[in-house]
């Protein structure tokens, strides 16, 4: 899964000129946290998030009226706030690259730019749970089974030939190692009339560590 299939393509924008007073106005009415700053090409050059705005907005304790922080914010440009070395994607990445960017730099969103750094989408970290649940298959009614197994050449291959040989759809697979020789499969199927492959799967000499069905209501499946 790309970038591209999950990012927002119409980017709300403001130019390093524009107000603060104009950017706090233009997060508040359409429920935004960060907004890029491009040129009159729409290359970016900066963002500003609602951080920056609360951090130059006078505190409610202040004896300023709203007239007079009103001028004030009217004054401030996005220039005068913006962060401009931001953390950007390709619409071609991948949706992990996004996700490590995110995680490593404690941000939100990340601005997606083409080759020439013109704004083309932004990504948020709503967009990759989405995508998190999606590639897990956690839209959909499944049971969850976690096997502790050898780490070794073939072993997913001999669990997915049980379910094969059930005639049970796998929806999505997870491995993580827990020893030097140890590996934990995580396999999410539909076992609504076929909860007997559990027993199959222990006859089969693997250990179940973990059951759990997850009912997704027919209005919320996908």
């Amino acid at each position: 899964m790309q970038v591209k299939d999950l990012m927002t393509k119409v980017v709300k924008v403001v130019t390093a000129d524009q107000s603060l007073l104009e950017i706090r106005e233009l997060m508040l009415n359409n429920n935004l946290r960060r907004i890029p700053v491009v040129d009159e090409d729409g290359h970016l050059k900066g963002i500003v998030t609602d951080g920056d705005v609360a951090r130059a907005t006078p505190s409610d304790a202040s004896t300023l009226d709203r007239y007079e922080v009103n001028t004030i914010l009217g004054k401030l440009k996005a220039k005068d706030l913006m962060t401009k070395a931001v953390i950007t994607v390709k619409a071609e990445d991948g949706v992990e690259t996004a996700a490590y960017l995110m995680y490593k730099f404690k941000i939100g969103a990340l601005p997606v730019v083409d080759d020439t750094n013109k704004v083309v989408g932004i990504i948020s970290d709503t967009d990759v749970f989405k995508a998190f649940v999606d590639l897990l298959g956690y839209a959909k009614t499944s049971t969850k089974i976690t096997v502790d197994t050898q780490d070794k050449v073939g072993v997913l291959a001999e669990l997915a030939e049980i379910f094969k040989n059930r005639g049970v759809n796998i929806i999505s697979v997870v491995t993580r190692k827990i020893g030097p020789k140890r590996a934990a499969i995580t396999v999410r199927a539909d076992l609504t009339n076929a909860m007997d492959i559990i027993q199959t799967i222990r006859d089969a000499g693997f250990v179940i560590t973990d059951i759990s069905t997850l009912k997704v209501d027919d209005a919320h499946e996908e």
